[in-house]
Formats: C-alpha cells, sequence, structure tokens
C-alpha cells in the first residue's frame, strides 16, 4: 500500500472516530429529557411509594414514601423501619422551587459539602410518569443518579 493511501485512510479513520464520539457526547446530553404531567402538578403526581430501580426486594423493605407538607414548602422522605435491626429514617427537604418537571430542594441537617464548602442542594427530575432521578447542583447539567420507580399500588 502506498504511503498517500495509508495517510487518507489513517484521516477517514480519524473523521469517522470523530463523529462517533460527537454523536455519542450529543446523545448523552439529550437523552435525559424531563417529563411533564398535563396538570404540571409535580407534587401530586410525586406522593407515594418509590424505590431504586435494581433494588433486590424492590417496592418491599426498601420503598420510599414522599410526602409533602399542605403548604408545599417540604418534601419528606421517609422509609419504614424494618426491624428487628432497622429503625428506618426520614429526610425532610425545604423545597427552594417546584416546576412542572423537576424540584430543588436542600436536606435539613445535611452534612454533605460541595468543593466549595456548601451543604449540597438536590434536585429531583421528572423522566416519565413513573421515574424520576437525583441531580445534585454542583454535578454537571447531564449527571443522574441511577432511576427511582414508581411503586404499583398493589406492591408490598
Amino acid at each position: 500500500m502506498n504511503k498517500p493511501l495509508k495517510i487518507g485512510l489513517v484521516i477517514v479513520a480519524v473523521i469517522i472516530g470523530d463523529a462517533l464520539l460527537l454523536a455519542g457526547i450529543g446523545s448523552l446530553l439529550t437523552r435525559h429529557k424531563p417529563f411533564t404531567f398535563a396538570d404540571n402538578d409535580l407534587p401530586r403526581h410525586l406522593a407515594g411509594r418509590w424505590d431504586w430501580a435494581g433494588n433486590a426486594h424492590r417496592c418491599g423493605d426498601s420503598a420510599e414514601v414522599i410526602s409533602f407538607s399542605p403548604d408545599r414548602r417540604t418534601m419528606t422522605i421517609a422509609m419504614r423501619p424494618n426491624p428487628p435491626a432497622d429503625t428506618g429514617w426520614s429526610a425532610t427537604y425545604d423545597l427552594q422551587f417546584v416546576t412542572a418537571t423537576r424540584l430543588r430542594g436542600a436536606i435539613r441537617g445535611e452534612t454533605r459539602l460541595t468543593d466549595d464548602g456548601k451543604p449540597v442542594v438536590w434536585d429531583l427530575v421528572m423522566f416519565g410518569p413513573n421515574e424520576y432521578r437525583w441531580h445534585r447542583t454542583d454535578w454537571a447539567s447531564y449527571d443522574y443518579t441511577k432511576p427511582v420507580d414508581r411503586c404499583n399500588a398493589d406492591s408490598t
């Protein structure tokens, strides 16, 4: 194979590689399109039982219950106790804003800190009618946790 042909093949390979890389990054940035409920009442649709995707006993002993204060200024996520060793837990979020697709809340008593020394603040972002993901405000805009899925009414 002559030298100009080799150089041409290398150039084509680099161009194709760059195109594939850019397509992959583009899909990564656009695949997380937030979901909106028709009535735009996110708290109403979030209230209930949820669990992390992939948990061994999904919607059983690992399910969490989301509830809101009557004035919708706080959201509480609680897990019921799993005796004999577990006493359950709860976290209350002071809501900074609520939109049709996401809410932002700061956990009361948060001990985790961002790189600049401020308490971590969380966005709960809807990805479908039965799925949300968490996003820390100090993460890149496309970084999210794994999914949290709605538990069916008949799950234990």
